[in-house]
């Protein structure tokens, strides 16, 4: 039985730590798509299209879903991707991916503070204080300048901002689950009415995501990337590590997307990470550290 354990713990840990690393390379993908498709097309193409494939992949649930939720769906989607995506991809192209995973970093810190403040945790010191470091380190990169481009820091507040409301949908979620709600149907709910409200916003627009598809296979890749791996693939990975991983234990794999990110700068892009994140990167995580462990 403990072989057991410990190979479920690890195929666990290898689909958390491939989701951490999938969205880390989103980060450089969607950053480089943004350059010709806007913010709102993008999110809503991404939720829209993996939302389906979500729903084709857990057909069998879908017959779960009942009209009395239908309402808190809708809220899901408008918190957890309208609003999130709106934030988060604005953000991304004024910022950059290092800094987007530092602040990313901060989804346990902030879903614990809004919990406690909803009253679904237990208030608690450790908490408090891990919450305060978090977002202190927050402060620090938004106002720190990069080369002197003072637009780096509404980028990493709109990011923060984009988690804020990531962290909000959660709670929503977190009750339904608790009623027996099967959380894929959540998901794939949240991506395709949230993606539908964003595509509908800029319908007229979406001939620019074709051209842009259809100008080379490098493009096509990317946009099949965005879709197919850093949407639907990652959900489903997500679903199979809470199969055998706790949420916190799960989470802990966040904490590596700087590192990765820092990776990829230095390998791809020759550059070197500036010095303010080390310090930042440091408080980040260990106000995590401080969060997720806490008993109460």
């Amino acid at each position: 039985m403990k072989n057991i354990s410990h190979s479920n713990k690890l195929i666990g840990s290898l689909c958390s730590l491939t989701v951490s690393f999938t969205f880390c390379l989103h980060f450089f993908v969607a950053k480089d798509v943004l350059q010709t498709v806007s913010p709102i097309l993008l999110g809503g193409v991404r939720g829209f299209f993996g939302g389906i494939l979500l729903f084709v992949m857990y057909y069998k649930d879908v017959r779960s879903i009942a009209m009395e939720n239908i309402q808190t769906l809708l809220a899901i989607a408008f918190f957890g991707y309208v609003a999130n995506q709106i934030l988060f991809l604005n953000g991304l192209m004024l910022s950059t991916p290092l800094n987007t995973a530092v602040i990313m970093n901060l989804i346990p810190i902030t879903a614990a503070l809004i919990a406690i403040l909803f009253g679904v945790e237990k208030f608690s010191w450790r908490k408090i204080i891990g919450c305060i470091i978090g977002f202190t380190m927050v402060v620090i990169l938004s106002s720190s300048k990069s080369n002197g481009d003072v637009g780096i820091g509404l980028g990493d507040i709109l990011i923060f901002g984009s988690v804020i409301f990531l962290c909000f949908s959660t709670m929503l979620t977190k009750r339904l689950v608790k009623d027996g709600f099967p959380s894929p149907i959540i998901s794939a709910s949240m991506l395709f009415f949230g993606g539908f409200a964003l595509l509908m916003w800029e319908v007229d627009k979406f001939y620019v995501i074709v051209d842009y598809s259809l100008e080379s296979n490098m493009n096509l890749g990317k946009i099949i990337f965005e879709i197919v791996i850093s949407t639907s693939f990652t959900y489903l990975l997500s679903f199979k590590a809470l199969k055998y991983l706790s949420p916190s234990q799960s989470m802990i794999f966040i904490y590596l997307q700087p590192l990765m990110a820092a990776g990829i700068d230095f390998l791809v892009y020759s550059k070197q990470p500036p010095m303010i994140l080390i310090p930042v990167f440091i408080g980040v995580s260990i106000a995590g550290y401080l969060v997720v462990t806490s008993k109460n």
